[in-house]
């Protein structure tokens, strides 16, 4: 017994009607033009007669059934269309054409119908291949339905009119910005050079890693088979995270030398040499970090060697519980125990080195007692600018920083407050009442931050996605690229990286938003006199520098010459711009708030 045939959802009176009225009226064609395309029609027909409706339409001349019978005729499609008679009928048939518009919407609702059962057979096709990774064909699922709830046409071509059109509307747009046709950042001479971020764009931003993570060599790190130097460290080795589990290394610098360095002693009398700008997670009885709207007396923060030398604060640094540690490392560790920093002394400097780990919170054991350091990221000021400033819905997908620490640097820069006294608490009632002001300003923002650990990239699309339907996404930020991993086997990370950033390039596209990536200069500039960095330093660059529309590299003086002229400063690098000239923009470096600002007195 066969099974019965199923006619896909159509509606033949509703098509009619359309048509019918459209050679009533012309401002019925007005109505129906913003609601249907040629292709929404099931019949091929009907699909040619509108099309032969809108190219009158087009011209300025009248499209009743004698006009459209003519035009009909010179595209060789009259007979097949049904013939003047035809044509007739469908005018006939409408009593009004006021109620086109109406009937164009039942028309519209059937083309989805249509496209979402065709999505479905498409989808069960991918289902039954077996063809490929499981997150690749759900990837090509959920873009399939997203074409569907877009109502997206599904030609590959477009006329110029309709190009023309939506380029008018996106002028309009800009004069309402004076002048900005893309995603504002908030840098004067960056956006004049740009008009903004445009959708669609791939925008790479890359600096040398922050100097907050490098440790003498001998510094004892415990690892799950036992214990080695940071000298002896290389990269896919496994260490011990924050919490006691293992970690793999997932990338570790050459040997530096002459970096200031102090000697940072604990109650227990263990000492571990570090650099200036070491970073520690501590809390102080009075230190705060902002996250959910509330301040939590005793949280745990991040602060530099330097700002721990300059601080009267008792800092301590948590133990992890050592029930979650091999029992290699009993070593008489008390579970869940402080080690308080009882004195922190400037000494002769000493070759360090940084490590970079693949645990979520991107923090290591160092030294006998277990201390933990961290590694921290770039500041998110473009994100802010177009989210706070803008009011343009913006996605954080952080790999680095946890999100209270984004929302603590947020507050810092919006507020104007030094970001060290935030962290530590010592704010004074004034501090406080910009706190509250800024709050406000906060809350309204559209401003999404995920610090999911391990996404993969499969799932920031599938949330960008979400948010483009949502919300309407304008602007996607990836802290960073390095920190991505697929969870494949792949021949090389150079590959898989690659891999990465072509991806993000087609996600860019296909929500019609930039996607700025974050990622790693190697050591290529420190190599150079000036040490200013180049497009060729991107770290397991593989296709980053092809695919990027974009390329930003950012770059201190006094990073490298503690008594530069330019102390204050950065240069704001457009190494590679697609759609523009490349320049060197300078703006200013203001730590204290944790942001950069425009070398004018307008911060940002």
């Amino acid at each position: 017994m066969s099974e019965e045939i199923r006619t896909p959802p159509y509606d033949n009176v509703a098509e009619q009607s359309v048509l019918g009225g459209m050679m009533l009226s012309k401002d019925a064609i007005a109505d129906v033009v913003e609601v249907l395309r040629g292709n929404d029609f099931y019949k091929p027909a009907h699909e040619s007669i509108y099309e032969a409706i809108m190219s009158l339409y087009g011209k300025g001349e009248p499209a009743d059934a004698i006009t459209v019978a003519d035009e009909l005729t010179k595209r060789g499609e009259l007979e097949r269309t049904g013939g003047p008679a035809y044509l007739h009928s469908l005018i006939s048939s409408v009593p009004t054409a006021a109620n086109a518009g109406f009937y164009a919407e039942i028309v519209q609702e059937r083309a989805v119908l249509r496209r979402l059962v065709t999505a479905g057979t498409k989808i069960v096709q991918l289902g039954y291949s077996q063809d490929g990774e499981v997150e690749v064909l759900v990837n090509e699922a959920q873009s399939e339905i997203m074409t569907v709830a877009e109502r997206r046409n599904s030609e590959d071509y477009v006329v110029l009119k309709d190009v023309v059109e939506s380029t008018v509307q996106e002028i309009e747009d800009a004069g309402g910005r004076s002048g900005m046709q893309g995603v504002p950042t908030g840098f004067v001479e960056f956006d004049e050079l740009t008009h903004g971020l445009q959708g669609g764009q791939m925008i790479v931003i890359a600096a040398r890693p922050a100097m907050g993570k490098a440790l003498a060599l001998d510094t004892p790190i415990p690892t799950p088979t036992g214990w080695t130097t940071m000298g002896e460290i290389s990269v896919g080795d496994l260490v011990l995270a924050v919490d006691g589990t293992p970690t793999r290394v997932s990338a570790a610098t050459d040997v530096m030398l002459d970096r200031p360095c102090y000697r940072v002693s604990f109650d227990d009398g263990s000492e571990i040499i570090a650099d200036e700008e070491h970073q520690w997670l501590t809390h102080t009885r009075a230190a705060v970090l902002v996250g959910a709207g509330a301040a939590d007396a005793g949280s745990a923060s991040v602060v530099t060697t330097g700002q721990i030398a300059a601080s009267s604060q008792r800092h301590l640094v948590r133990i992890p519980d050592d029930a979650r540690l091999p029992l290699c490392h009993d070593g008489g560790i008390e579970p869940g125990t402080e080690r308080a920093i009882v004195a922190v002394e400037p000494v002769a400097s000493v070759p360090v080195r940084c490590l970079q780990v693949d645990h979520p919170k991107h923090l290591f054991l160092a030294g006998r007692t277990f201390i933990p350091t961290h590694n921290s990221t770039f500041a998110i000021d473009i994100a802010r600018s177009a989210a706070i400033k803008n009011n343009m819905t913006t996605a954080i997908f952080s790999l680095e920083m946890a999100r209270n620490e984004i929302a603590l640097k947020i507050l810092s820069a919006e507020a104007t407050l030094n970001l060290q006294d935030l962290r530590k608490g010592t704010l004074q009632d004034e501090q406080w009442g910009k706190i509250a002001s800024t709050m406000g300003k906060l809350d309204s923002a559209p401003l999404f931050i995920d610090d999911s650990p391990n996404m993969s990239l499969m799932e920031i699309r599938a949330k960008c996605r979400r948010l483009k339907q949502k919300h309407d996404l304008k602007l996607v930020v990836l802290d960073y690229l390095q920190l991505m991993s697929s969870g494949k086997k792949v021949e090389s990370r150079q590959q898989e990286v690659s891999e990465f950033s072509r991806a993000l390039k087609l996600l860019a596209k296909e929500l019609d938003v930039p996607v700025i990536a974050l990622s790693q200069l190697n050591r290529g500039s420190e190599q150079r006199t000036d040490k200013r960095p180049m497009v060729s330093d991107l770290r397991e660059s593989g296709s980053i520098e092809q695919d990027a529309d974009m390329v930003i590299l950012l770059h201190r003086d006094d990073v490298y010459d503690k008594e530069s002229p330019r102390a204050g400063e950065a240069d704001v690098i457009v190494a590679k711009h697609r759609n523009g000239p490349t320049k060197t923009i300078v703006v200013a470096f203001q730590g204290h708030y944790s942001r950069f600002a425009n070398m004018a007195n307008e911060g940002f």
